[in-house]
């Protein structure tokens, strides 16, 4: 039997499976930092946890294909239904026990944990979420020392001249929950545990905390971090507001990659902040922020919508005729996945799935299941009434999933227009509404500098 670290040929043909569909998830994956993995070298890549199983599978999606990839998480995904267990099981998940999950459990870790050491001095990668747990916030947590453990474990092994490397890596999602969103992937310098060993074997508990401290720092620098436990969700708003007047200010392009720098930016700028201002120059600035969004709320608009031009009639008119154009270029893949899509959406509640991090994963792993099955089944249905002549399954097949991938398109297009003709309405009928917004928005904006 093959051990976790080994490929068989069918994993990684269904690895290609799986990758390929994680790919078609998201609208945009950008990765960057590739030139930073060692080669030749053990890597513990060490991202940040915000989205359960899509952490790990943004890992698994990194070149080179074949390259082993084993992961430890959290022992309570194992909870989950068995048909995602196997599948957890099917890509070299491996379950790390932490004191919450009971004393008595903790000794199955030593299992674990020595796999782990085998894993990476067969020169296969390991994969670990240094923060140990997930929240859906924007933000690097406190790091555990169970990677760490496991890093210098295996660094005693190594011959000379060679280093187990921990590699940081930032994630960013446009949407912790719904597909068509971005994914941003950061790969940063790597760590060689090799340059911390002598502290390690004069004070392990030293060199942990060095190489702990170096990973947090870095990490800090691949993703978003909105350090503060007071003012979150205000510092989320702020953030939003100024995007657009960051990217600007930097002289960046506006892309999907630029836009994380600006968010990057501004963020640091408010942890910056907040620490040299006062508690009542805070409570103000959170005050005008929650302001600000429910006042977006109120009107119903975003700040991207917010800070565009006023629309003219002409244009909202023909704004109209192009929802209308994509709504019935929308209806075909509609008609052809709302089947497969109803029921993958009540899935999480049937399941009784209460916190929300887990459904894009539980959304995605039921996507590759039944999304096939409904094609096959509603193509054979087609080709009874033509006949049936076999090879029209070739052909009937991926055309469903393309129609799909376009009324997803379509489905933005429609989004977009709306935001337009209801900034039109707002201008109409609230516009003082939208001049107080645009106020406030520039206080916040000025705040930021």
């Amino acid at each position: 039997m093959a051990k976790i670290y080994e490929n068989t040929r069918i994993y990684l043909v269904s690895k290609r499976y799986v990758v390929w569909s994680f790919r078609q998830y998201f609208s945009e994956i950008s990765i960057k930092g590739l030139e930073h993995l060692p080669k030749d070298e053990p890597i513990i890549f060490a991202p940040n946890h915000q989205n359960a199983l899509m952490d790990a599978l943004a890992i698994l999606a990194l070149p080179p294909h074949d390259q082993p990839k084993v992961f430890l998480a959290r022992s309570d995904i194992f909870n989950l239904p068995k048909i995602v267990v196997k599948f957890l099981q099917f890509l070299k998940i491996m379950p790390a026990f932490r004191i919450r999950d009971g004393y008595e459990n903790l000794a199955k870790n030593q299992k674990s944990f020595a796999m782990a050491d085998e894993t990476l001095l067969s020169n296969s990668a390991l994969c670990v979420m240094p923060e140990g747990n997930q929240k859906l916030e924007r933000k690097i947590r406190p790091l555990v020392k169970g990677i760490f453990r496991i890093a210098f474990s295996t660094q005693e092994k190594m011959p000379a001249g060679k280093s187990v490397n921990i590699v940081p890596v930032g994630l960013d999602y446009g949407d912790y929950i719904y597909p068509g969103a971005h994914l941003i992937v950061n790969i940063g310098e790597p760590i060689k545990i090799a340059d911390f060993m002598e502290t390690y074997n004069e004070n392990q508990a030293k060199g942990l905390n060095a190489v702990k401290d170096e990973l947090y720092h870095k990490l800090k620098t691949l993703t978003l971090d909105l350090a503060t436990d007071s003012y979150y969700n205000s510092f989320y708003t702020a953030v939003e507001a100024c995007q657009a007047d960051s990217l600007s200010a930097l002289n960046l392009e506006d892309n999907t990659y630029n836009r994380l720098i600006a968010r990057m930016h501004i963020g640091k700028q408010l942890v910056t902040k907040e620490e040299s201002a006062t508690t009542e120059e805070m409570e103000a600035f959170d005050r005008l922020c929650k302001k600000y969004k429910e006042g977006l709320q109120k009107v119903k608009i975003d700040t991207e919508t917010l800070i565009q031009p006023k629309p003219d009639t002409i244009k909202t008119i023909l704004n109209r005729a192009t929802i209308i154009l994509n709504t019935l270029l929308l209806l075909p893949g509609l008609v052809f996945n709302i089947i497969p899509l109803a029921v993958i959406a009540s899935i999480p509640k049937l399941i009784k799935i209460k916190f929300v991090g887990f459904y894009s994963s539980v959304y995605y792993v039921a996507s590759i299941v039944f999304f096939p099955i409904f094609y096959l089944i509603q193509a054979l249905i087609i080709n009874s009434f033509c006949g049936f002549f076999w090879w029209m399954l070739f052909i009937l097949i991926p055309l469903q999933f393309h129609l799909g991938k376009l009324a997803l398109y379509w489905g933005k297009n429609i989004n977009a227009f709306w935001k337009k003709v209801r900034l039109y309405k707002t201008y109409k009928r609230e516009k003082n509404e939208l001049e107080k917004l645009k106020k406030m928005r520039g206080k916040i904006t000025a705040w930021c500098e």
